[in-house]
């Protein structure tokens, strides 16, 4: 009989999902930089094995760096991002006067910090699913049929949404990545922005894109 992981998300101005695998508990994402106050009693409270950063965005790795320094957590994230995240390479800037910079900050995480990983690989019984478009090396994981997807796809009232054309790196992978997520058969989609959605909803999505 499977047993199926469960997952818990918060909202730090992404959603932080909690996941108990097994007697493994990790933490997808950590939230905006700004709310660096209550994610670091969130990750207190919840004292997690390790840390998964699904891509390069500031509202995913803001605090990266802070809970690496300051509670010893190893950094799980995806190889295709790994030089955006230590400096190696500037993250885009947004197309929005003022804004965009401001949300292109995040602190830079040392390649110490890293464990690399890349489609393919195991995380704690997890498979790690390549995700790209939003951004060259964003990452999923997925298990038992369930799928944590980043910013692969949205959420807005059951429905899947693809991010707005002016967040995506890459749209047309963007979109070919719908795609590869509907095919996947996954019951249930976790997202960075939205609720839980169902597997159908992102098929609904990729027929409608017509990927």
């Amino acid at each position: 009989m499977t047993t199926e992981p469960m997952i818990r998300s918060t909202s730090f101005g992404v959603n932080v999902h909690v996941v108990l695998s097994g007697d493994v508990t990790f933490v997808v994402d950590t939230g905006l930089t700004s709310r660096q106050g209550d994610v670091s009693t969130f990750f207190a409270r919840v004292d997690p094995d390790f840390v998964v950063l699904t891509h390069h965005h500031p509202d995913h790795v803001g605090n990266a760096r802070a809970l690496w320094e300051t509670r010893g957590y190893r950094i799980v994230a995806p190889r295709g991002d790994a030089a955006y995240l230590t400096g190696e390479r500037p993250r885009p800037v947004l197309p929005l006067p003022v804004i965009g910079k401001i949300l292109g900050r995040a602190p830079l995480v040392p390649r110490a910090a890293l464990d690399l990983v890349g489609d393919g690989d195991d995380v704690a019984g997890w498979t790690v699913i390549a995700l790209p478009g939003h951004t060259p090396g964003q990452i999923g994981l997925l298990k038992d049929g369930v799928l944590i997807a980043g910013d692969a796809v949205g959420s807005r009232r059951g429905a899947a949404t693809l991010p707005p054309k002016f967040l995506n790196e890459h749209q047309e992978d963007a979109r070919r990545t719908v795609r590869k997520i509907a095919n996947l058969e996954a019951r249930e989609v976790h997202v960075g922005h939205g609720r839980v959605l169902r597997g159908d909803a992102v098929t609904t999505l990729a027929d409608k894109l017509g990927v």
